[in-house]
């Protein structure tokens, strides 16, 4: 498939934040690990809607005030340009949700929780990898390395 540049470009950003977010998965360091981790999980997401509505010829940048479209914008674009399904859309609101309370607010994820979504983040994450850009998260893990 031949990318368009910035949809290049914003898949790279979507692939290189969720790796930095299995990493902070996995690291040893507990201040701040999954207020990190739902940032670069829900980063990445937000990353790779674009990079797909992009290549599909779609704006994602709102000319009348000067920024790109938000989270549940491009979940929304994404419902209608990219077949996101009902399921993998309350996935990605549920990562938005939590890393927004998380950051925003006093609220401390479980770790059972925490491992629940990134989970489920890391296969969605593959899934829209191949059916936008028919591409495998796989091409950007290490074989030694088990996401998650």
């Amino acid at each position: 498939m031949k990318l368009r540049r910035q949809a290049g470009a914003l898949k790279l950003k979507a692939v290189a934040s969720l790796r930095r977010g299995v990493r902070a998965f996995n690291d040893y360091e507990e201040e701040g690990r999954s207020s990190t981790v739902l940032l670069h999980f829900q980063h990445s997401f937000e990353m790779l809607l674009k990079a797909g509505l992009v290549q599909r010829g779609q704006r994602v940048f709102d000319v009348r005030d000067g920024r790109s479209f938000g989270f549940e914008k491009c979940i929304n674009l994404g419902r209608e340009h990219l077949n996101i399904t009902d399921e993998e859309a309350g996935t990605l609101r549920a990562l938005g949700a939590l890393r927004d309370d998380e950051q925003h607010w006093m609220t401390t994820v479980a770790e059972g929780l925490l491992y629940l979504h990134c989970r489920a983040g890391t296969t969605l994450f593959n899934d829209l990898l191949q059916r936008i850009f028919d591409d495998s998260l796989a091409k950007y893990i290490p074989r030694r390395v088990l996401p998650l």
